[in-house]
């Protein structure tokens, strides 16, 4: 992530942080679809923002570039670590599982920062990734919205199946994914449960174990 998106989200920490509960449905929606792929463990949120998807799984540490989103998350009692996904500054072997929520959209090398985040785990440790489809209606819908906001610009939406051919570049076995956001965006009326697999919902929910 460049220094002016940084600079963007350590200054709109606290509006990025209201949206979740302006948006409880597909907020909750997305963590359901997250909690069919957490496994129990050490465990590491690499673009952690506030805490929203790592305090509901009890996930231990959490780093990030911008440092007002790090103090909020702190409140919460997670121990966190101001950086860069692309120079991670842990041990080789240090987590049993990782993950990365709402964040691929924003990294310039999409494979040095998974590489980097594999290299973190144990040896069968997991790798979680939960991504706005890019072939979605969701992914469209926000890549709209990045031609006309600060808050979205300059990213680029992955799909699924991009996740997976770069897994196979860094030694990670695609195990299983869970999706949900069915409905059209910007909303939701109710919380919806996950369906296995990809390729139908806007969010999904992508499992990768380390060989």
């Amino acid at each position: 992530m460049n220094r002016e998106k940084i600079a963007y989200y350590d200054k709109n920490w606290k509006e990025y942080d209201e949206w979740y509960d302006l948006h409880q449905t597909i907020y909750q929606s997305e963590i359901r679809a997250l909690k069919k792929v957490v496994p129990s463990g050490i465990g590491l949120e690499i673009g952690i923002g506030t805490g929203r998807f790592a305090a509901p799984f009890s996930v231990q540490f959490g780093l990030d570039p911008s440092l007002n989103m790090l103090k909020l998350a702190r409140s919460q009692g997670i121990k966190v670590v101001q950086g860069s996904g692309e120079n991670l500054p842990f041990k080789i072997g240090s987590f049993h599982f990782i993950l990365i929520v709402l964040t691929m959209w924003l990294v310039d090398d999409p494979l040095r920062f998974l590489e980097e985040a594999a290299g973190t785990l144990k040896k069968n440790g997991v790798l979680i990734l939960g991504i706005m489809d890019g072939k979605s209606q969701w992914g469209k819908f926000y890549e709209q919205k990045a031609a006309q906001s600060k808050a979205y610009s300059a990213g680029h939406f992955l799909t699924p199946e991009e996740i997976l051919e770069i897994f196979k570049k860094i030694g990670v076995k695609y195990k299983e994914a869970f999706q949900t956001l069915h409905h059209s965006p910007p909303d939701i009326e109710d919380i919806e449960e996950p369906r296995k697999g990809f390729g139908q919902g806007g969010f999904v929910a992508i499992k990768g174990i380390k060989k």
